[in-house]
């Protein structure tokens, strides 16, 4: 009796999943993101260069120790299986100083960026305006996605520019019937959902607004104005001048459409995130070479709006507000934390806790990933900006 239930539960659910669009059956059987998502979506190869960034290992225990401080525990390691990251590693200059693996991981284990990769679309932007493909980042995107005006010819009134800022004045909600973000992570065509799903809420820059459609517009702008992939133009640019260890891969949304994810999909090894950071800490520059210019580094983490109505949401009023009261803002998809005393720290912030942290001031680079947060996510910001306060000497 008990095995002709299971029987017809089991055809039930077939035909009920029949019935469903894709994206919904990819939501129904994933359920919810997962950082083994790289082996469920297809995926195109990034590949890296001949030249590696080194970094020397010295451990300092005041890492750790301030890490206790910070997450209030006694002991880091009990810390890292109860709330099961990746890794958690600090490098100071080109010195790992802490560097420890959650369980069943090592240096060799494949993370998965979520978000993070907003912050690489950012970078391959600045390549393609330095290298003349795109004129600047005040291009409306109507220049490279015209269809966008055959339903409303107010899309032309958004810039490349407001892409990144997550302020282009897009549609975005995650109340049903909507679910905007089960539709930009799940759906097997994100080109066209990118053209013919997005809707204009208000005028560009009048509010901050998290929104998974950014990203994707800016991916259809990267391959017209390139000619290539996103992956390969990355690759090239980027990935295989600035020292990364090995090769990476980006989800793509079906093997039909085969477009990268371009909020969420880049998969590597942890140092070679770290890599990255060094990359925009160091002011673009590895191996003496110059990869991404000062400028667009500069650019990209100084022109976010500030004003306090502009974050009018819970997300944006807890950017606005900081760490320690001293304010913070989002730049061209990068945080930005304020500093009274220095130069200001900013990060790359993804699901289940995935941070590229930068403090210029102390000269360090975080990387935290992980299964799940385990913690509340602005607590491991609050953690990174402080341990920075003291190892750097600001005095924030």
């Amino acid at each position: 009796m008990r095995d002709r239930f299971i029987q017809l539960l089991l055809a039930a659910s077939g035909v009920f999943l029949l019935g469903c669009t894709t994206t919904q059956r990819r939501a129904l059987l994933r359920w919810d993101a997962s950082t083994k998502d790289y082996l469920y979506f297809p995926e195109r190869k990034i590949e890296c260069g001949k030249y590696t960034r080194t970094f020397t290992r010295k451990i300092e225990p005041q890492y750790e120790e301030l890490l206790n401080q910070e997450f209030n525990t006694e002991n880091l390691d009990r810390f890292i299986r109860k709330t099961k990251p990746q890794a958690i590693i600090i490098i100071k200059d080109d010195t790992i100083v802490l560097e420890k693996y959650g369980t069943k991981y090592s240096e060799d284990s494949v993370a998965t960026s979520f978000s993070v990769a907003k912050s690489f679309d950012s970078a391959i932007i600045g390549t393609l305006i330095e290298s003349g493909k795109i004129k600047s980042v005040n291009e409306p995107v109507t220049d490279y996605i015209p269809e966008l005006l055959k339903r409303d010819k107010r899309f032309s009134k958004i810039s490349i520019r407001h892409l990144m800022l997550m302020s282009s004045g897009i549609l975005y909600e995650e109340k049903f019937p909507r679910k905007d973000n089960t539709k930009t992570y799940f759906n097997p065509d994100l080109r066209n959902l990118a053209i013919n799903n997005t809707h204009i809420k208000e005028e560009p820059e009048l509010h901050f607004l998290y929104n998974n459609y950014n990203p994707l517009l800016l991916g259809l702008i990267i391959e017209r104005a390139s000619g290539k992939s996103v992956s390969s133009y990355f690759s090239r640019a980027i990935w295989s001048k600035m020292g990364a260890e090995a090769d990476a891969t980006w989800s793509l949304d079906s093997p039909k459409s085969s477009f990268e994810k371009m909020e969420s999909g880049i998969n590597a090894r942890v140092l070679d995130f770290a890599r990255f950071g060094c990359l925009y800490r160091d002011g673009g520059t590895a191996d003496g070479k110059v990869v991404i210019e000062k400028k667009w580094i500069k650019e990209s983490l100084n022109n976010g709006p500030k004003e306090k109505n502009y974050y009018n949401d819970s997300w944006g009023k807890q950017i606005y507000n900081g760490v320690n009261g001293n304010g913070g803002y989002y730049g061209y998809f990068w945080y930005v934390l304020k500093r009274k005393n220095a130069e200001n720290d900013f990060f790359a912030y993804g699901n289940k806790g995935q941070f590229i942290y930068v403090s210029p001031a102390a000269n360090t680079v975080i990387v935290r990933f992980g299964e799940k947060y385990g913690i509340n996510g602005w607590k491991y910001i609050e953690a990174f900006y402080n341990l920075n306060s003291k190892a750097g000497g600001t005095n924030d």
